[in-house]
């Protein structure tokens, strides 16, 4: 069995030296890509859910008329729907299979433990193979409710929900591909109806499931090749992506791709513009700032850098082809891999976000340092020159917020990046 590959880039913890991300062996993770080892399904499933009226709930002191504390509305609405009957809309599943996939989803509403908003992995015996099944299974909540009466404690309301699930044998597809399971997951409320009308559109889109939502990965980075470095940088880089040509599923799996490659969603940006924070310096061209309320419209702030892919047939081209090491360390062991296993790619990408932030934290530490000594000024510096991704932990170090917002801190931002600027920049690399 082949050895990890091991990516050279700078540890987090000790400034200038050399240690290694580790991209996980295409052959020791779960393979994804051979129909024999794996298998998905799916099924929708629709119940009528009675919920109590919050304030008919006595609390814990017995006081009635007053909101009762958390515990006690789940254990009423618990009560209320244990007899809750769920019918099948859709599935791909066998009778017997589907029958205690119903069962065991049936026992965790009737509990008052699926909640709506996020899914959730879970594994299940359903009897598919010897082998655990592992189901993701996700509550979806129409806006639309009714006031009925409940049964000796007044008014509540009722609704009809929806469950959707994916079923599969390997837990690694669920978890890693949880947000995008989610995102496709509320995309069938715009198909359900009271009356579900839509039955077989419900049944197409369901079946689309594993493709839209886990092997976007692998479309994507097979089409961009080593060209992904660009998308990474951009994305690290939390610039704005505009894609011309190409069809729309190519557009939407490189969005896609690009999302998963951003840590926007795990860094706080600030909202404070230049003007309000008291840092009127001119800012360097690399450096880009993006304000996230749009209505403080001030000539000071700047908005958001868009990167321009162009795809046609036999190409895609980049309007912005910069990067750095790290970024292109990212994209050989993306490319290096089995760039038709999905799970292997998404723990790449997880692998070097998750050192990026190693470094983010290490930065945010040595700067806190330098507000009082200058010898920790001089080790951030050393560390952003050579760690392979200064410019991008410099920018993120500046956009975050509630972490580095005091007045000394913007001066040590200050004072390393004009620094950094007067020995030459950080050494991107373009082709």
């Amino acid at each position: 069995m082949a050895d990890a590959e091991e990516i050279e880039t700078v540890t987090s913890q000790e400034e200038g030296k050399r240690v290694s991300v580790v991209a996980p062996d295409s052959d020791t993770v779960d393979d994804a890509s051979t129909e024999a080892q794996y298998y998905k399904y799916f099924a929708l499933y629709t119940y009528h859910a009675n919920r109590p009226s919050p304030t008919s709930t006595p609390n814990h002191e017995g006081n009635d008329g007053q909101q009762g504390t958390v515990a006690d509305f789940l254990q009423k609405e618990a009560v209320v729907n244990s007899d809750l009957s769920i019918s099948v809309i859709a599935t791909d599943l066998s009778a017997e299979h589907e029958t205690e996939l119903r069962s065991c989803i049936a026992k965790r509403l009737s509990r008052g433990t699926v909640y709506s908003g996020s899914g959730n992995v879970a594994s299940m015996p359903l009897g598919i193979s010897e082998e655990s099944s592992y189901c993701y299974y996700c509550l979806l909540r129409q806006p639309e409710q009714e006031t009925v009466s409940m049964e000796g404690d007044g008014s509540g309301v009722t609704s009809r929900e929806y469950v959707v699930c994916f079923v599969t044998n390997i837990e690694s597809v669920l978890d890693l591909f949880r947000i995008e399971l989610e995102n496709f997951s509320h995309g069938l409320l715009s198909l359900v109806d009271t009356s579900l009308t839509e039955i077989d559109h419900i049944q197409r889109y369901l079946t689309d499931w594993y493709q839209e939502s886990v092997e976007f990965i692998s479309r994507s980075v097979e089409k961009l090749q080593m060209d992904v470095v660009y998308l990474i940088h951009a994305a690290m880089m939390d610039y704005k992506l505009d894609i011309q040509g190409g069809d729309d599923n190519l557009r939407k799996d490189i969005n896609k791709l690009f999302q998963c490659c951003s840590l926007a969603g795990l860094l706080q940006h600030s909202k404070i513009s230049e003007s309000e924070s008291g840092n009127k310096s001119p800012e360097p061209d690399p450096l880009v700032e993006v304000v996230a309320d749009t209505n403080q419209a001030t000539t000071s702030t700047k908005t958001q850098r868009a990167c321009t892919l162009t795809i046609t047939d036999d190409k895609v081209s980049f309007g912005e082809e910069d990067y750095n090491e790290f970024c292109e360390n990212w994209a050989k062991a993306l490319c290096k891999g089995s760039m038709d296993n999905p799970v292997y790619l998404r723990q790449v990408i997880e692998n070097f976000k998750l050192k990026a932030i190693q470094d983010m934290n290490t930065l945010k530490r040595l700067i806190r340092q330098a507000e009082n000594d200058h010898y920790a000024l001089y080790r951030s510096c050393i560390f952003l020159r050579n760690c392979g991704n200064g410019a991008i932990l410099l920018q993120t170090a500046k956009m975050e917020d509630h972490t580095l917002t005091s007045h000394d801190s913007q001066q040590v931002l200050k004072a390393l990046q004009e620094f950094i600027e007067e020995k030459g920049g950080f050494s991107n690399r373009t082709r």
